[in-house]
């Protein structure tokens, strides 16, 4: 394999290439075979994230409504948004049917959706998009069948935890599990303690500082922690009876949207604190997902007679500032419903 640049060598020509807008990448491993080695390289995106100058996208999963048909092609239902222009364009359909996403994470610059694969389905599959290569593949099937379910992502450790949700009788369940995205396996977890849950409830799931969070939702919210170190679950005292959107935020940190405003929760402290008040009455009780960019919240809400509108939340820099919130255009090229959503810094 040649050199990136025949006149340079190529530590000055990888310092070139690392400085290219993510846009232009596709169109640049087009160039050659050691261009295209050095954008399919993991190493190449940790040299961006370690000179700063890395791009965020937010990879969208979206529907186009209730059916009863198996999709079948889902280039126009996951839509990588770049925040910069506010555009949307489409990730190459994957290659086998898919029904339903609920669930999408970020791992080891590959994209893990979890998904069902018909409308009755007794299996969940796990399909990858690996970012650096432009692929998908499908990887091993999740251990059982379940619904409103929790999940969040270990980045570093390239694992997904799964936790809670409800049986095909609607009965909840306390069983958890974790998928290595590199070795494409599914290990059992223990137990998880006796979640406290309304049978109409959304399991929610979120890793910070070592641990995988779930919270059972609406009804008397319980809040559990399994601590990746220990492999035991630990209840975790709920102060604000928290029980909306909540998500990882830098530094070992929770953020929830809630009715009290916007709420961290120090992990390592294990102290809550209300950071602000959010816009309006209610403005939490319509939010479809909410995902972190950089240190602000990214929010899509959906109201039933105003449709979905998309935010960017900004935390105070200092405890009892003012909550920032722009409204953000609908993104040129989103054609479909979003119901959730990944981010991805390379």
């Amino acid at each position: 394999m040649g050199s990136l640049f025949p006149s340079l060598p190529d530590e000055i020509g990888l310092e070139c290439l690392l400085r290219v807008k993510l846009n232009s990448h596709p169109k640049l491993r087009c160039v050659c075979k050691s261009w295209n080695a050095a954008f399919k390289s993991a190493h190449f995106y940790q040299e961006r994230k370690r000179l700063n100058i890395s791009e965020q996208r937010i990879f969208m999963v979206q529907t186009k409504g209730r059916t009863t048909a198996v999709i079948d092609d889902i280039s126009n239902r996951v839509a990588v948004y770049n925040l910069e222009n506010n555009c949307c364009k489409s990730l190459p359909p994957a290659p086998g049917p898919i029904y339903s996403i609920e669930h999408c994470h970020f791992v080891k610059q590959k994209l893990v959706l979890i998904t069902d694969m018909f409308q009755d389905s007794t299996t969940i599959c796990v399909w990858l998009y690996d970012f650096a290569c432009c692929k998908w593949r499908q990887g091993a099937t999740m251990l059982r069948w379940l619904e409103a379910y929790a999940s969040a992502a270990d980045e570093e450790g390239g694992l997904i935890y799964v936790g809670g949700g409800f049986d095909r009788s609607r009965k909840p369940v306390r069983s958890a599990s974790v998928y290595n995205v590199e070795e494409d396996k599914w290990d059992v977890l223990p137990d998880m303690n006796a979640l406290q849950v309304y049978t109409y409830s959304t399991f929610k799931g979120a890793f910070a500082d070592g641990k995988f969070y779930v919270m059972g939702t609406r009804s008397a919210p319980s809040f559990e922690a399994f601590d990746s170190y220990t492999r035991s679950w630990k209840t975790v005292e709920n102060r604000f009876n928290c029980w909306h959107s909540f998500v990882s935020a830098p530094f070992g940190r929770l953020y929830f949207l809630s009715d009290k405003g916007l709420i961290e929760y120090d992990c390592g402290q294990d102290k809550w604190n209300i950071v602000g008040a959010l816009p309006t009455k209610d403005w939490e009780l319509d939010i479809q997902f909410a995902v972190m960019v950089g240190h602000n919240i990214f929010v899509c809400r959906f109201h039933p007679h105003q449709g979905r509108g998309y935010y960017m939340v900004e935390p105070p820099n200092e405890t009892g500032g003012a909550i920032n919130l722009f409204r953000i255009r609908k993104p040129r090229g989103l054609e479909g419903k979003p119901i959730c959503a990944a981010t991805l810094n390379v």
